[in-house]
């Protein structure tokens, strides 16, 4: 991985995305993938290589102390996680054209291409087979294993942020809101509402890995149901779609894990029951042959049960998920659709 300049060779200027990009020559046939608050990323060539890659050019990233703290952050991190057999998104180069450190507005990070994101998969509206299903989540788990080994929370899983390429392989992406876990006080602006842990809204900044663990119990939800389970307009009616699915937790619970003012709240909201998990989550089958057409086994019902635990304590570590029998995964081959889809846009 380079990080001095001079090893980056010749250098050059192009439009892309309405944005304008000064690269390596290495780097060409740019492509624009998608564009957010904090970057743009295009697909290029790697002409050393011969391969493809992704270039994330960070938008403003020293612009105030607190994208200066990101930026830095997300480097970091990425560096720190550089590892082939993590599932986790990879660092290949790092560079400025800057060559004045007081000029320094501007960086670029060069990461393993990805060909596609699981929300791509999800909004064709296929159901997933069970071992679909099985083989994503156990992927991500065992990149989640990786990360938080190294004391970090992701912190913005959704099935935007899951990479997979055209040979099924599973990555967990985009750092940008990834820190160091600690025992202090977090930012509550973590994650999209949707996949966003409960605790993040009631314990007053307080939380850890757990919160990585309920938004893959939200992305498995996804994954059978092929709709975000929890799409909530503001933060009270997130609450309350989550206790339609999980039921409004008593109040022990509630006094141990939430602020006394969020506990009081809670309680004066309506009491809702547990949904049937295995009604909504599990088998559905073909009337003409009875096999499964969408859904998991009770295994996975179970599983997916204790990922949306209201309680954290009650959710399992990413290396004690990889441990229940319904995460075993067998040989896999993925379904046609899948290449085929990655073929459409090669």
């Amino acid at each position: 991985m380079a990080f001095n300049n001079n090893e980056q060779g010749e250098w050059y200027t192009v439009s892309c995305g309405q944005c304008t990009f000064t690269l390596p020559v290495r780097y060409q046939n740019l492509g624009l993938i998608g564009q957010g608050t904090y970057g743009i990323v295009v697909r290029a060539t790697d002409t050393a290589t011969g391969k493809y890659v992704a270039i994330k050019k960070l938008l403003r990233p020293f612009q105030t102390h607190i994208h200066a703290k990101r930026t830095y952050r997300e480097l970091k991190l990425l560096m720190y996680l550089n590892h082939p057999d993590a599932q986790v998104i990879q660092l290949y180069n790092v560079f400025t054209p800057e060559q004045d450190v007081n000029e320094f507005q501007t960086l670029y990070l060069v990461l393993n291409f990805v060909d596609r994101d699981l929300n791509r998969f999800i909004l064709q509206r296929v159901p997933f087979t069970e071992q679909v299903i099985k083989l994503t989540i156990y992927s991500i788990l065992r990149g989640l294993k990786f990360i938080h080994s190294a004391g970090i929370l992701h912190r913005d899983l959704k099935p935007a942020n899951i990479g997979v390429d055209r040979h099924n392989n599973v990555s967990i992406l985009d750092f940008g809101l990834a820190r160091v876990a600690s025992t202090g006080t977090h930012t509550d602006y973590v994650s999209t509402r949707w996949w966003r842990a409960p605790e993040i809204y009631v314990n007053e900044k307080k939380y850890n890995e757990k919160v990585d663990i309920w938004s893959v119990g939200c992305i498995m939800a996804e994954l059978i149901l092929l709709k975000p389970l929890f799409p909530g307009k503001d933060t009270i009616d997130q609450l309350n779609k989550i206790f339609d699915i999980i039921g409004t937790p008593d109040s022990k619970t509630l006094q141990e894990i939430c602020t006394p003012e969020a506990s009081a709240y809670i309680s004066r909201m309506e009491y809702k029951p547990k949904a049937n998990f295995n009604e909504l989550f599990g088998f559905k089958y073909d009337p003409l042959t009875e096999t499964p057409i969408s859904g998991v086994s009770s295994e996975g019902v179970d599983l997916l049960d204790r990922l949306l635990s209201f309680d954290p304590r009650q959710r399992p570590t990413a290396e004690e998920a990889l441990t229940i029998v319904w995460q075993m995964v067998e040989e896999f081959l993925p379904p046609s659709w899948v290449t085929q889809d990655l073929m459409d846009d090669s």
